[in-house]
């Protein structure tokens, strides 16, 4: 008998759960509706990768701790250029994540200063800050970022949950179409630095600003509200939501609001970070429309 796999199908738009193999004499466990749900919900997140450019990174923190707390200096400059080099990162091996080029041609220290478009004496700044924490290893013709900031492939989940540690899907293309059109300017390359600041606290499941975001029932999903949002990305209250407001991708908000009564949710833009094994509902998509 041919081999036999279980799997989802696509015939035109529609998908269909179909046995597609079986080995003869194997043992075959009974596929259940939970387990085509599954099957159907990770289908559709893979459809959501690839439609939002198909490549992405992971990028690593603690999750509801402030990356500031962790006792680095860097700025929100420094967090919006960090995450923009890290999409250039190629699959780690023997623990060389190195920085290359999308043609496997690697970034050295010159590279990448044109890579970020930074001047000199900014560039030196930066970079020294980021080896003197440990971020970036220089290797001379090429770099390595920090694996526990940014990797890239398969993922040990278990060895990274028992560090403390937590990953969010970082979608490539994003994070480039934002720092091409917000990288130039101080005001806009420090608005696109949020972006990075809020990870540890983005819902699994909403992508909502949370201080418990690995909580799956939204009834104890605990949202920031905007004073928190506020100290968090360090913004007066009256300011933090014009200077959300200002960062778009492609026509849309990055970060969304929702609002009831009198209390105002904050959402990141599922086009940049998602980490639920599904597609986005679309009524969180409409909290980015302009």
């Amino acid at each position: 008998m041919e081999e036999i796999r279980i799997g989802i199908s696509k015939e035109g738009e529609e998908q269909v759960h179909k046995i597609i193999t079986v080995k003869e004499g194997e043992y075959v466990k009974k596929v259940t509706p939970n387990d085509l749900e599954h099957l159907r919900e990770q289908t559709e997140a893979e459809d959501w990768v690839l439609e939002n450019g198909g490549a992405f990174i992971w990028s690593i923190y603690r999750k509801a701790v402030s990356m500031q707390a962790s006792g680095t200096k860097l700025t929100k400059q420094d967090f919006a250029r960090l995450l923009y080099m890290a999409t250039y990162i190629t699959h780690a091996q023997n623990g060389d994540n190195k920085l290359v080029y999308d043609n496997g041609k690697p970034i050295d220290k010159k590279a990448l200063r044109n890579l970020l478009g930074l001047g000199e004496r900014a560039f030196r700044d930066f970079y020294n800050k980021l080896e003197r924490e440990s971020i970036i290893f220089d290797m001379k013709d090429h770099i390595c970022i920090n694996e526990d900031w940014f990797r890239k492939g398969k993922l040990n989940s278990t060895e990274l949950t028992k560090r403390g540690l937590s990953f969010a899907r970082t979608l490539i293309k994003p994070i480039r179409d934002l720092y091409a059109e917000y990288g130039k300017t101080r005001a806009g390359v420090t608005n696109l630095g949020l972006l990075y600041m809020a990870l540890p606290y983005i819902s699994y499941e909403t992508n909502a600003l949370v201080t418990n975001p690995a909580e799956e029932r939204v009834s104890l999903m605990d949202s920031l509200n905007i004073e928190q949002v506020a100290e968090l990305f360090g913004y007066r209250e009256d300011k933090v939501t014009p200077a959300l407001r200002k960062v778009r991708l492609n026509g849309e908000y990055v970060f969304g609001f929702m609002q009831v009564g009198n209390r105002k949710t904050v959402y990141v833009n599922p086009r940049i970070f998602w980490q639920a094994k599904r597609r986005p509902d679309k009524s969180l998509l409409l909290a980015f429309r302009k």
